[in-house]
């Protein structure tokens, strides 16, 4: 049993390493998210890949099996908290969680249906790590100096970030795996399968003491040493307890599953409850008008898509080659925080990259080949005269229109020089032009995002404007 416990370690060590190297260091390597049951899961319903199908029926199989090893294995966030919980060895049994933990779940659960992912964006553990990583650990060191690129979080993101580790911390250190057995939406539907798993942890009356070694240094609270009693609902399967017993009392055997306990009749009221309010927050929330300025990513498609499949993890903004993804702090109102848009005044949308739809692990943005990516419109330039150096200075310029990768920009006389022209059948809003165009404070061409995003004509090769620019002038 020692050894399965070390080999436990051992794979938690790597999915870690692995989890924290996509989210940072590697952005290529952010596939590995799709191992993650509950980003998977909800990209089945969004955007069905055979990818997300086989990472949720083989880790429901697993738990089918051996209970709920995904949570001290694969987890990254789960991890995270055996390591803030390391050296404590004073847990206790911790009874009447149930309510509470599906309460949580079925009001989250209702929210969503209702097309409110805010309280996965907050709950998530996948989400939860990932922003950890990139709006905590790696915009503070950016900050420090540290870090050459951060994922251009805004102060409240920061905040929040630090926020959930803090709260992590001091759970992890309060009560172990509290945050898993209540809060995680991913541990209630894993903890329902593994009430059924085939291997289990059980303890052998005969030869217990009831002494509570392993009740204390059970991190999920799971063990009742008094009554002889395992909560395999709640057990991790990390195996600490097999090699805390003197009396071999404890021991991973195959069960017969009993019949499961029926909710009682306060359980019940309390659910029912929780369907109601939360379904009313669900539709106050989804009634909220539609943000159309703001540019989402390419792959939304619309906002009512994006909006029910996203859970802010931020994967896409760390991944982004054009540094313009950013998570939103009010930009989509409060059912949208933390989703990503795009902010051209950090970057542009480059038109040779696909990353973010690649990399989402929800299906929230829709996978297309990049050249229907390049046709894809996300926005629309709007081009404002009298703030151009063009048409104000009767400066030539022209940089909107070199930078403009599918030719929607055109060079058309005026006066003494030439100003740009937007052809809105070409433009897709990638925002070349906004982020090149020289005018301070406010671009004389900016950017709107559309609510749906179309597809435009095809645009044909352009080659660069020449212009004859005074020698002084930056372009």
């Amino acid at each position: 049993m020692k050894k399965l416990r070390i080999i436990r370690i051992l794979l938690a060590a790597l999915t870690f390493a692995a989890s924290w190297c996509a989210a940072w260091f590697i952005p290529e390597i952010s596939g590995f998210f799709t191992t993650q049951f509950g980003s998977s899961a909800l990209g089945i319903f969004s955007e069905i890949s055979l990818g997300a199908v086989f990472a949720v029926v083989s880790i429901v199989i697993v738990t089918l099996l051996t209970g709920r090893v995904y949570c001290s294995v694969l987890c990254p966030l789960g991890i995270m908290q055996d390591i803030m919980a390391t050296g404590k060895r004073s847990f206790r049994f911790l009874p009447g969680v149930r309510p509470v933990k599906y309460l949580i779940f079925i009001a989250g659960t209702v929210m969503v249906a209702a097309g409110v992912m805010l309280p996965w964006t907050i709950l998530m553990p996948s989400a939860n790590f990932v922003q950890i990583v990139n709006y905590g650990f790696r915009e503070t060191a950016h900050l420090a100096g540290i870090a050459e690129k951060a994922p251009n979080a805004a102060v409240v993101t920061m905040i929040y970030a630090w926020g959930v580790f803090v709260i992590l911390l001091i759970l992890a250190r309060w009560k172990g795996r509290i945050y898993c057995n209540t809060l995680c939406p991913v541990g209630t539907v894993l903890g329902l399968f593994a009430r059924f798993a085939l291997y289990k942890v059980t303890i052998d009356k005969d030869k217990c003491v009831s002494c509570g070694a392993c009740e204390k240094i059970c991190k999920s609270s799971c063990i009742d040493a008094k009554n002889k009693l395992v909560n395999n609902e709640d057990c991790v399967m990390c195996m600490n307890c097999l090699s805390q017993c003197k009396f071999d009392a404890l021991k991973i055997t195959a069960c017969q599953n009993k019949e499961p306990s029926m909710p009682s009749r306060r359980e019940f009221i309390a659910g029912s409850t929780a369907v109601a309010v939360s379904a009313a927050a669900g539709v106050i929330l989804g009634k909220r008008p539609v943000p159309e300025k703001v540019i989402m990513p390419p792959g939304a498609m619309n906002f009512d898509r994006f909006s029910s499949a996203c859970i802010g993890c931020g994967l896409c903004i760390s991944a982004c080659s054009g540094n313009v993804l950013t998570p939103s702090v009010n930009e989509y109102g409060l059912r949208g925080f933390m989703m990503p848009h795009l902010d051209y005044s950090k970057g542009e949308c480059r038109f040779g990259c696909s990353r973010c739809m690649n990399t989402c692990p929800a299906g929230a943005l829709k996978i297309l080949e990049l050249k229907d990516k390049q046709r894809l419109r996300i926005g629309l330039a709007r081009y404002t005269p009298a703030l151009c150096v063009a048409y104000d200075a009767g400066e030539d310029c022209g940089a909107c229109a070199e930078h403009c990768p599918v030719g929607a920009l055109t060079m058309v006389p005026y006066k003494d020089t030439n100003i740009p022209q937007v052809n809105e059948k070409l433009c897709i809003g990638c925002g070349a032009c906004q982020h090149i165009c020289p005018v301070t404070p406010v671009k004389a061409i900016t950017v709107e995002g559309t609510s749906v995003q179309s597809f435009v004509e095809k645009p044909e090769p352009v080659q660069a404007v020449k212009l004859d620019a005074e020698e002084d002038f930056p372009f």
